[in-house]
């Protein structure tokens, strides 16, 4: 599905408790992701820690048939990245020469479909949706979108076919990095990124 068959069939609007209440409850097929739209993701905006964006169907307003939430993040440069993974990224994202240690960029915090609509496009879409949302209306200077993706080969094949890729290939160096103990690999989530320097080089 292209952004413009996204658009043809859906409105975004921003997920405020005024508007949730004229929908029917959000049903993903993660559960943690259908309580967090459902309980959490308007605190979050309250607090202003991230902001919940949702695509109703323009015949039918009420059903929602993707969320998102957003925040601003930074991929960091520490020395808790190795030296190959560190070299690897800034190589790869012609970054070498810039020297700094955080990189500005804006985390998917969440992400789901309505499980009745899934497998129809619209998951790739949202993400096509979001990049040049964030090409065309870069504010503050955002270099990349990052997602903490599920664990799992689902998850992450759906990412890496939105040409998402991973910071840190090896689960234990990643593990260091993000101050995680190794008791507690396998990880829950990998931390990926998508550069967005790639759409405009496309």
């Amino acid at each position: 599905m292209t952004i413009p068959e996204l658009i043809s069939k859906c409105d975004m609007f921003i997920a405020t408790q005024e508007k949730l209440a004229t929908c029917e409850p959000f049903v993903c097929n993660e559960d943690d992701l259908t309580d967090f739209f459902a309980n959490d993701a308007t605190k979050y905006q309250e607090k202003l820690l991230g902001k919940t964006y949702i695509f109703c169907l323009k015949e039918n307003p009420k059903v929602i048939v993707a969320a998102f939430t957003l925040s601003n993040d930074s991929i960091r440069i520490t020395n808790k990245l190795k030296d190959e993974d560190k070299e690897t990224f800034l190589h790869n994202t012609e970054l070498n020469s810039k020297g700094l240690r955080r990189y500005p960029s804006v985390l998917i915090g969440r992400l789901g479909v309505n499980k009745e609509f899934e497998n129809q496009g619209y998951g790739s879409a949202v993400i096509s949706f979001i990049k040049m949302w964030f090409l065309s209306e870069n504010k503050t200077g955002c270099r990349f979108i990052i997602v903490d993706a599920y664990n799992n080969e689902r998850t992450l094949h759906f990412y890496q076919k939105n040409d998402f890729e991973f910071l840190i290939e090896d689960e234990v160096n990643e593990a260091k990095y993000m101050d995680i103990g190794r008791n507690n690999l396998p990880l829950r989530t990998r931390l990926m990124f998508f550069d967005l320097l790639q759409v405009k080089t496309k």
